[in-house]
């Protein structure tokens, strides 16, 4: 197959174009309202409001924010924690933000029961995180 030459095409012109001073925005419009709870300080004011009443009569909206992370950090190892109690698939740790209750971090979510080996009289979970089961908060039995 033969091609032709480029002059047989036609003519190309390139022509001048003024910019526009309009600019264009960086992010296009949001389709839909969304919030997403992954990182932000709304994810964890959606866990303060799933605590029972007895503890939201004493923590602070602010203060559960910090407890949060902690937790979540002891959880993953990335902050030590005063540890007052364990077990073969769990540890109790002090939670400096609530007197009378403690954080229970579980390592196998698998087991029904845990068997916890503490000189602290531990009582029953009475909250768990709904998006990781490993984290929960015991009462003392002092207080119970």
């Amino acid at each position: 197959m033969k091609i032709p030459p480029i002059s047989a095409l036609g003519r190309f012109v390139v022509q001048n174009q003024k910019k526009s001073s309009i600019k264009e925005p960086p992010f296009p419009p949001l389709q839909k309202d969304t919030i997403s709870f992954s990182s932000s300080i709304a994810y964890y004011l959606k866990k303060y409001n799933t605590l029972p009443d007895e503890i939201k009569r004493i923590l602070s909206p602010k203060d559960a924010i910090d407890m949060f992370r902690n937790m979540e950090l002891v959880q993953k190892g990335a902050l030590k924690g005063t540890k007052i109690g364990q077990g073969n698939h769990a540890r109790v740790y002090e939670n400096p933000w609530l007197e009378g209750y403690y954080s229970l971090i579980i390592q196998d979510p698998k087991q029904m029961s845990q068997v916890i080996y503490s000189r602290y009289g531990l009582g029953d979970s009475i909250w768990s995180d709904k998006d990781n089961e490993l984290i929960q908060i015991i009462k003392s039995s002092k207080t119970a």
